[in-house]
């Protein structure tokens, strides 16, 4: 028990001293206490109009739109939406991309696995936007409001698949090892196997897969609210870059309407960058910077006027 806590206890550290999780999360938080302050306070209301298209100043920090909006009050309003939906999609992936991956490679070469491996390359073929796209045209000709749950569940559904397999993988690795064959001849029950054995090595790779999963989720509505297969109803980063378009902002040099749209999704984007890195490093202990001990020393060296010793 002493054993455990203490590599476990290393491994906090590890984490902890880790450079890039560190610059990871604090750009995450960033980003989410953007989203929390702009969910409940504003520099003005996001329906309040000034002057069209006017260039940052001290009193609209990043300017205002083609429709008088305040840029800054915009950007900090539709943040946390678009962050929900990344975080809800990054937890159903990592989720389903788990269990899958978990049983697939626990269960490898019988049928349920053969099964799960076909399932998992036709769901890869899939790109979550193109189904987003099919599933809002369903929901618009129903007269159906496509709600962000829905685009959650949409995004879901395809996007577990890549992380699956990496899982099984792993899972597939892990089951030939000694421990895993033994408790298996011990008559120990697959289910304890697996969520006690086989699941912590890989939470690692479940935390990349949220990751991954909340960037995938953000990037996909965002574009599929660019291209306008989404009501514009609902307010989120991806409908500031659609009415950025539908206005050829880019075009009329407008560069802080873009800016505003995309400085959330640039800190996320990073943030999970250097998260990855991190993990990266922690999984794989061959990346880790080692510092190795200075070691000085000193020579003497004979001249006319005598020795003199010098330190190197």
């Amino acid at each position: 028990m002493k054993r455990e806590f203490a590599l476990s206890l290393s491994k906090v550290k590890v984490i902890t001293k880790n450079k890039f999780i560190a610059i990871g999360v604090a750009l995450l938080l960033l980003d989410i206490i953007l989203g929390i302050i702009g969910s409940i306070w504003t520099p003005y209301s996001v329906n309040a109009s000034f002057s069209f298209s006017e260039p940052p100043s001290w009193k609209h920090l990043l300017g205002t739109d083609a429709y008088g909006h305040d840029v800054l009050s915009e950007m900090l309003h539709d943040t946390l939406p678009t962050l929900e939906v990344g975080f809800g999609v990054g937890a159903l992936v990592a989720l389903l991309s788990t269990i899958i991956g978990l049983l697939g490679g626990y269960y490898a070469g019988k049928t349920a696995s053969i099964i799960i491996d076909i399932i998992t390359i036709t769901v890869l073929t899939i790109p979550g936007v193109i189904l987003l796209v099919v599933v809002s045209s369903y929901f618009r000709v129903a007269n159906i409001s496509v709600s962000y749950g829905i685009t959650i569940l949409s995004l879901s559904i395809v996007g577990w698949a890549f992380g699956a397999r990496q899982i099984r993988s792993q899972v597939l690795s892990l089951s030939n090892r000694e421990y895993i064959i033994a408790s298996k001849l011990i008559g120990e029950k697959s289910y304890t196997i697996i969520f006690t054995q086989l699941l912590p090595p890989i939470l690692p790779l479940t935390f990349a897969q949220f990751l991954f999963g909340t960037l995938y989720g953000v990037l996909s509505l965002v574009t599929a609210e660019f291209w306008g297969v989404l009501p514009a109803t609902s307010s989120n980063l991806g409908t500031m870059l659609a009415f950025i378009s539908t206005n050829a902002a880019y075009v009329s040099n407008q560069w802080w309407w873009i800016l505003g749209a995309i400085i959330p999704i640039i800190i996320l984007g990073t943030g999970i960058g250097f998260l990855n890195i991190g993990i990266d490093e922690f999984v794989d202990p061959r990346l880790r910077e080692i510092k190795l001990p200075q070691v000085r020393r000193i020579v003497k060296i004979p001249t006319d006027n005598g020795v003199i010793e010098v330190s190197i």
